[in-house]
């Protein structure tokens, strides 16, 4: 026999005063609880993935990309730690650590999403390197179950970059980024985590050197984010993880995360990146520093946390 709807919500509102009117030790201890209880299912659930694969450029190179393509020239400056176009590790690299599996990176600095603009790197930007299509290609190669795999897929900044003399636009990016998607899931790929770019503009170091190219930066940016949500809504296994917002909230408040503000437009190895590295959110002109990329990593997580989570609530 169906329960009547008023009395499920009396009893629901004596439960709440019983918690409520409970005493404060009682009421932390189910607050312990209840944390406890969501920390274990969201580690179950993340617990599906048994590696993560990244496709990107400098934003996601663990330093076995640009490195390699550029027959062990191209980052050399021994700041750029391990290779990478930063001072530490990754944001993917953060991920694989925090899921506790291996990361398997074909991110290479210089590379644009497909075969529209040029994807290169080097000291001089003239070497070729593969764009993210032709990584996903070597990748996919004799891959038909990857539904245990975690990709992450970054892509869009050399796009914006290279678009101020190639042309290009972030329409396009999406549409790449569909096509992308399309043959990961032809692999059997299910969970995909696709960052945003941060708002490129005034804030950005790169205006220092070129600023007649930050409003163009700022709105390419800008309206491929618009574009990345309204795309993510019809596929419901991509999570966008929100970099643009991220970005915003350090820059926007940046003595809340231990930043000094007057560093805002100052890559830290302007300043050899020595013991006050961690007052900067730039490496240098256009990369993050390692502890940003920490963040970027907990904007990954969680966007993929929300994807993970079913409809309905577990008690």
């Amino acid at each position: 026999m169906a329960v009547p709807r008023p009395l499920v919500l009396l009893v629901a509102v004596v439960l709440c005063i019983l918690v409520l009117g409970g005493s404060h030790h009682h009421k932390d201890k189910i607050k312990d609880a209840y944390s406890k209880h969501r920390g274990i299912v969201t580690t179950t659930r993340r617990s599906r993935f048994k590696r993560v694969v990244s496709f990107g450029d400098s934003l996601s190179d663990a330093g076995n990309g640009a490195w390699l393509f550029t027959n062990k020239t191209w980052p050399k400056d021994g700041a750029y730690v391990g290779h990478r176009f930063t001072n530490g590790p990754v944001f993917t690299e953060y991920v694989a650590q925090t899921l506790r599996v291996p990361l398997i990176s074909y991110a290479t600095g210089g590379a644009s999403i497909s075969y529209r603009v040029s994807s290169r790197s080097g000291e001089h930007g003239m070497m070729p390197v593969d764009c993210i299509f032709e990584q996903i290609k070597k990748y996919s190669e004799g891959k038909t179950d990857e539904s245990d795999t975690l990709f992450i897929l970054y892509a869009g900044a050399n796009d914006a970059y290279f678009a101020l003399d190639e042309g290009g636009t972030p329409a396009e990016v999406v549409d790449d980024l569909k096509t992308a998607v399309k043959n990961l899931q032809k692999i059997g790929g299910q969970y995909i985590v696709i960052p945003t770019l941060p708002p490129i503009g005034e804030n950005y170091p790169y205006a220092n050197a070129l600023p007649e190219a930050a409003p163009l930066m700022y709105f390419f940016s800008t309206e491929l984010r618009k574009q990345y949500m309204e795309w993510a809504k019809k596929e419901t296994k991509v999570a966008i993880a929100d970099f643009y917002s991220l970005f915003n909230r350090l820059m926007g408040k940046p003595e809340d995360y231990g930043f000094k503000r007057e560093y805002l437009k100052v890559g830290c190895i302007a300043h050899n990146c020595k013991d006050d590295w961690r007052e900067f959110i730039w490496f240098d002109d256009y990369h993050p520093t390692t502890y940003v990329h920490s963040l970027m990593a907990e904007e990954s997580l969680d966007a993929l946390d929300k994807v993970l989570k079913p409809n309905h609530r577990v008690w």
